[in-house]
């Protein structure tokens, strides 16, 4: 039987990960980064192609740049996402498109991402 206090120890896995710098390459500290997962095809419905965008904006996860520029996401199931990165401060962006992969073994394939921000 189960007691609330037992434990269950959780390893989790960097599946993204990556730095942001700026134009100069200097790190960029405190950009929101955004991992989306892309759609496989487009859905039929009506007669109409539908990207399942609604699905996606719930399903994505967002964290912020550390000092030296680094951020990373934790598990993220296989397939392709866009990371997008955009510096509140100075409106400097990027994006790019990366794929996830498990080995039968449970371990995760990371994708690595460097993002140098710029203008439109």
């Amino acid at each position: 039987m189960s007691h609330w206090s037992d434990w269950e120890i959780t390893r989790h896995q960097v599946a993204v990960a990556g730095r942001v710098v700026d134009e100069g390459d200097k790190p960029v500290a405190g950009a929101q980064v955004t991992l989306t997962p892309k759609p496989n095809e487009p859905k039929q419905r009506k007669g109409r192609a539908e990207t399942g965008q609604q699905e996606l904006d719930a399903r994505c996860d967002r964290t912020f740049t550390k000092p030296d520029g680094i951020f990373f996401f934790l598990d993220s199931p296989a397939g392709e996402y866009l990371v997008e990165c955009i510096n509140s401060q100075s409106g400097l962006h990027a994006n790019k498109t990366v794929s996830v992969s498990w080995q039968q073994d449970g371990t995760v394939k990371r994708a690595t991402v460097d993002l140098k921000l710029s203008k439109a």
